[in-house]
């Protein structure tokens, strides 16, 4: 996803530490996540962290939908 002139894009993987699968937030050409949806399998619950700072608005909703679409477990 493309907004305020930067591209977004989204990894998806499991955590075997945190018993549970995160979907992260990346700005392209930078290596570090910008933020974080974490789905336990322990509680199932989800949690958000943001990494840094003056992320838009647009792409968080867009992180938090495509995680509601991603993350949890097929039952």
């Amino acid at each position: 996803m493309e907004t305020a002139g930067q591209r977004y894009s989204l990894i998806r993987g499991s955590d075997v530490d945190r018993d549970g699968m995160y979907l992260e937030l990346r700005r392209d050409g930078d290596p570090d996540e910008v933020a974080e949806v974490f789905y336990s399998d322990e509680t199932g619950e989800f949690s958000l962290t943001t990494l840094h700072n003056a992320v838009p608005l647009v792409a968080i909703e867009w992180l938090i939908e495509r995680s509601r679409e991603l993350l949890p477990p097929v039952r």
